[in-house]
């Protein structure tokens, strides 16, 4: 889990770049989001087809075969779906971007004075493992 825990933050920041790179370009935030969801279903797509054109180990029986064509078959049936719902469903993304992007900006700008009582701040991930800045006063009842 820790290798894919790597690779999902490796891809959130490389998106956020991307995001970033797209709008210095020019493209709109919806324009971005639909290049940015076909590559990230291609990608999909790429582990579909290496997937599907596996096969069980050369001399495993006949039942063995039979049942790793059976898995391949569900798992290439799951990617399949999650590649279409890859390229339609990931709208929003690239203005949420921007408004992470604005924050962690504004954040920077303005950090809290050293020293406040309460005050902290706070590097935390967004549900797309994009870091965003937090300042935040604690108040005492």
């Amino acid at each position: 889990m820790a290798r894919i825990s790597h690779h999902q933050h490796e891809a959130a920041a490389a998106r956020f770049t991307v995001f970033q790179a797209l709008a210095a370009a020019g493209i709109g935030h919806e324009q971005a989001d639909d290049i940015v969801s076909k590559l990230e279903a291609g990608a999909v797509a790429g582990a579909h087809t290496w997937i599907s054109e596996s096969s069980a180990p050369h001399g495993s029986e006949q039942r063995f075969e039979d049942g790793w064509s059976a898995g391949v078959g569900d798992v290439a049936g799951h990617l399949l779906r999650i590649a279409d719902a890859t390229a339609t469903a990931q709208r929003g993304r690239a203005t949420g971007r921007a408004r992470t992007a604005t924050t962690c900006r504004y954040a920077d700008a303005f950090p809290p004075k050293s020293g406040t009582p309460g005050s902290w701040r706070t590097r935390a991930a967004d549900h797309h493992g994009v870091a965003t800045v937090r300042t935040q006063r604690l108040h005492r009842t």
